[in-house]
């Protein structure tokens, strides 16, 4: 059996000693070659080549973005490894994996030995498949701000403290308050300010504290959609309690600020002027119209 193994070496918890030392838990299983990407969208087209080539496996070690290209590069024609090589790894913690990379290594040469995995159904929207979540406007905005800012710093930062950081300055600003995205959804048209896709549970994490804003969303079924109608200042506290704690927007508790639809399978969108876009925290640029729905072919992740 052979594996490809896609290494992002910016990562942040990634350097070559990180990079020996997976391999080396991963070769207890199988053959392993290591590939390295160079620029955006690279990991995508070496998957793409990787099953091409026959490959059983393919195998990434960096963050969520990497994974996402990793998914978009392939379909659930070989199985996927996670290796936490990211600030944050929401799709390895998801799944279930564990924290440290020699230890997530050690569970992926199990499971490609044993043939151990889980299928997911992933979500689209504009056609860029994603595996845990995906938005339009406030937490776009977050993730293109936190990957400038990592471009620029010299200095390695916690990407929890980044985003919390940035969000705060977004929210105390106004933006993405008021209701400029018509929604179309299970039935129903709505004006709301931002909206959120949830495809698997939890939706992220700051530090090891999951963050449930769609805690009913699973890989079986259809999305859950979290879409406040706006968002000031004065709603904060509010709104952390009832997204992030008791998630009563998530049981009808008729919260007339948040919208809430549960397991739909499509979701338009058209926005009054381009509001930015992310999946699975990688920027997809602007977008006015968008079409969020499933992608039942999925995926397979090696647990």
């Amino acid at each position: 059996m052979r594996a490809l193994l896609i290494v992002n070496p910016v990562a942040s918890r990634v350097n070559s000693a990180v990079e020996r030392t997976a391999q080396r838990e991963l070769e207890e299983s199988v053959t392993i070659e290591v590939v390295r990407t160079t620029r955006p969208l690279e990991a995508a087209d070496l998957a793409r080549k990787g099953v091409d080539e026959g490959f059983d496996a393919v195998i990434v070690l960096g963050g969520d973005g990497t994974a996402n290209e990793v998914l978009n590069g392939i379909g659930a024609e070989v199985p996927i490894g996670l290796l936490p090589g990211g600030g944050t790894s929401v799709m390895s913690r998801n799944l279930g994996l564990p924290p440290s990379i020699p230890a997530a290594a050690r569970r992926l040469a199990v499971a490609l030995r044993e043939g151990t995995e889980r299928h997911v159904r992933v979500g689209r929207i504009n056609g860029r498949r994603f595996a845990f979540n995906a938005g339009v406007g406030l937490d776009a905005e977050v993730v293109r701000r936190v990957d400038g800012r990592e471009r620029t710093s010299k200095r390695r930062r916690s990407p929890d403290v980044v985003y919390a950081r940035e969000l705060l300055k977004l929210v105390a600003r106004g933006s993405f308050s008021h209701p400029h995205i018509t929604l179309h959804a299970g039935g129903q048209t709505d004006r709301v300010a931002f909206v959120i896709a949830v495809n698997l549970a939890p939706w992220s994490y700051i530090g090891a504290f999951p963050l449930d804003l769609a805690p009913s969303a699973t890989a079986d079924g259809g999305l859950d959609i979290v879409a406040p109608r706006r968002m000031y200042r004065r709603d904060v506290a509010g709104f952390a309690q009832r997204l992030l704690v008791d998630h009563r927007h998530a049981r009808g508790s008729g919260d007339p600020r948040v919208g809430y639809w549960h397991d739909v399978s499509t979701v338009e969108l058209r926005c009054d002027f381009p509001f930015p876009a992310q999946a699975d925290g990688d920027d997809l640029g602007d977008v006015m119209d968008v079409l969020i729905d499933v992608d039942r072919e999925g995926a397979r992740y090696l647990i």
